[in-house]
């Protein structure tokens, strides 16, 4: 197995290694730079993913969430290939995997090499007014070691994002991602549930409406499913959301905000009690440097569970650099939701960050570090909860050329279960390496008129 990974490896290596050499530039040759209209058409020709705004006035990691990306997707984050308004990529990815813990078990550790066969299409569309990239993917997997029987549908993702503006004034934006798990190393909201196959989409739609020169108002809905499709220790949960901000620029540094948020819990399998909370906020913006931006805004969380009542803080904050290269950002939320499979609701407390490194077409990276603790609301809760996770993540990809890119990645999980929880324990540590190739064959065509 080993031998399959080094081989895919070495393919991959035979494909960069003149490519890089061919444009490597001469020496004492000049590096010419673009003009200022051509760089005005990269950004607008730019992942449409990567501009759709936070709703809100914190700076939270780009949705849908980068540290979420596929592998074999990361090429949605790219500029597209062609400066053309529709961009249609097909692909079949090729990798190996190895993973140290295969059904995320301490108890019963099992290593596993995979190999797994990606097909894949990806849509850019790209308008001066309208933007879209949307992927699919369907990951079949076959296992060294037959510690399970291979599957041909282990995975499937979809990522989609639109924005539109109609006027300067008016914009519309919708994001939504999808994954169907079956492998037995699978999660659940970021959670480990001891590998229970599961199924979950987040949809969030948005409109911001620029009110004057300095105010702005943003409104947002989000709808979040969890479904598991065998008996096991999963709780299924809806989770309906409200969204407004309401933010006025005092200075051309600094912008204050007021919000409202509202969140409705439905734990569909009769895990304990449905809960609502409103969450008033106030908050502010401030722009450091040209580059460097600070955000945070927080209030009282007022939920109702049952016939209990909580006041909890909800806060958030973030710290955002920009580079010529891509991004940094640092950010810090508590919020009242569902602890993935692990049911609600719950105080959830989440720390991330995020290194997007992203060149003008063929090179994608992102680093996503982020440790989140989860604890129920109430002692009388008939699922309590108390865990918490970390997770570390590198993924990256290059486009050798219009019809190949490679990619790798590394992932770290490490769960703890407390001591008040309830819920079955799930302690797991996990280490996972990818490594593969994508061959694909790009179509690219204008809308018309």
């Amino acid at each position: 197995m080993i031998l399959r990974a080094l081989t895919i490896l070495g393919l991959a290596l035979c494909f960069i290694a003149p490519h890089a050499w061919a444009q490597a530039p001469r020496a004492g040759a000049a590096k010419q730079q673009p003009s200022e209209p051509e760089e005005e058409e990269t950004e607008r020709r730019g992942s449409p993913l990567l501009r759709i705004p936070i709703l809100g006035p914190t700076l939270a990691p780009t949705f849908p969430a980068l540290s979420n990306y596929p592998l074999e997707l990361l090429g949605l984050l790219m500029s597209p290939l062609e400066r053309r308004e529709v961009n249609l990529v097909p692909a079949l990815a090729i990798s190996e995997e190895f993973t140290d813990n295969f059904f995320l078990n301490n108890a019963n550790k099992q290593s596993e090499f995979i190999t797994g066969f990606t097909p894949s299409i990806t849509l850019l569309a790209n308008r001066p007014r309208f933007q879209l990239a949307a992927g699919f993917s369907n990951t079949s997997e076959l296992y060294a070691k037959g510690n399970t029987a291979n599957d041909a549908f282990a995975r499937q993702n979809l990522i989609a994002g639109m924005y539109y503006q109609p006027t300067p004034q008016l914009t519309f934006t919708v994001a939504d991602t999808f994954l169907r798990e079956q492998s037995p190393d699978a999660t659940a909201g970021g959670f480990a549930l001891g590998g229970q196959g599961s199924t979950s989409n987040i949809f969030t739609p948005a409109i911001g409406w620029q009110l004057a020169p300095q105010t702005r108002l943003d409104l947002g809905a989000y709808y979040s499913l969890l479904r598991f499709d065998n008996p096991g220790a999963g709780i299924e949960s809806d989770t309906y959301g409200f969204m407004s901000n309401l933010s006025h620029g005092f200075t051309p540094q600094l912008t204050g905000m007021i919000g409202y948020n509202f969140t409705y819990i439905d734990l569909r399998s009769g895990h304990g009690d449905n809960a609502t909370s409103h969450n008033p906020t106030i908050g502010f913006s401030y722009r450091l440097t040209p580059t460097l931006t600070f955000s945070a805004d927080g209030g009282p969380a007022f939920t109702q569970l049952g016939d209990e009542d909580f006041i909890t803080p909800a806060l958030s904050a973030g710290l955002m650099q920009r580079f010529q290269f891509g991004s940094a950002s640092l950010f810090y939320s508590r919020s009242v939701g569902v602890a993935g499979g692990f049911g609600g609701p719950t105080d959830n407390q989440t720390v991330s960050g995020t290194l997007l490194v992203q060149t003008l077409r063929d090179l994608i990276v992102v680093f996503n570090p982020a440790w989140t603790k989860a604890e129920s609301l109430s002692d009388q809760q008939i699922e309590r909860v108390d865990v918490k996770v970390f997770t570390l993540s590198i993924g990256a990809a290059y486009r050798l050329n219009p019809y190949t890119t490679i990619f790798g990645g590394y992932s770290f999980l490490l769960q703890r279960v407390g001591q008040f929880s309830t819920t079955q324990d799930f302690d797991a540590d996990q280490n996972r390496v990818k490594v593969g190739i994508q061959f694909g064959y790009p179509f690219a065509f204008d809308m018309g008129k």
